[in-house]
């Protein structure tokens, strides 16, 4: 017997109607460093990294590790955002 909602009967929009509501996770990355051992324990509140990117640089967009975008830093509020600038590939 064959469920009307197995994979193989479930329409294109269907289907995209039931991912549309699936949250992700989506992370901003503003740039990273490498540090020795004694610089990473020698950290300590108050410390300041810096980082391999130019205040000027857009940052990556990423879902799962994967940039999907680029985007310039912004304030909203008392709060950091992200203007998208460039989407997909």
């Amino acid at each position: 017997m064959v469920d009307d909602q197995s994979p193989q009967n479930i329409s294109t929009s269907s289907a995209r109607r039931f991912v549309d509501h699936v949250n992700v996770e989506v992370d901003v990355f503003l740039g990273g460093a490498r540090l020795t051992i004694a610089e990473m324990t020698a950290l300590a509140e108050g410390s300041v990294l810096e980082v391999d990117r130019l205040i000027s640089e857009a940052v990556d967009i990423r879902v799962n590790g994967k940039v999907i975008g680029r985007g310039e830093i912004v304030t909203i509020g008392d709060k950091f955002g992200v203007r998208v600038t460039q989407i997909g590939e």
